[in-house]
């Protein structure tokens, strides 16, 4: 693939969007803000900077880009709440477990 690709945060402008593409995913939407791959203003994926719940295009090659998301998500997390990579993932864990809200 040679387009570019934008990665920006969600807004709530994007809601509808998410949705859509999770359906065609066949998963839930991400929770919360998320970060999104563009590919010419269509949206391929989506990550939850909280949550962790991906979602892409089934009909595109996105398993790098979903990948890139995930990681920039969990640098979120670090920031917002200043603990180190390997906290975070327990806490995305217990999180997605139910343990934690």
């Amino acid at each position: 693939m040679t387009d570019p690709i934008t990665i920006r945060l969600s807004t709530a402008a994007d809601r509808d969007r998410i949705a859509e593409l999770a359906e065609l995913d066949g998963h839930r939407a991400p929770s919360g803000q998320a970060l999104l791959a563009e590919v010419d203003g269509r949206l391929w994926a989506a990550v939850g900077v909280a949550d962790g719940t991906a979602v892409s295009d089934p009909f595109e090659r996105t398993g790098d880009i979903v990948g890139l998301l995930e990681l920039r998500a969990e640098q979120e997390r670090e920031r917002a709440y200043g603990r180190g990579p390997l906290l975070g993932r327990l806490m995305l864990v217990r999180q997605r477990a139910g343990v934690i809200a």
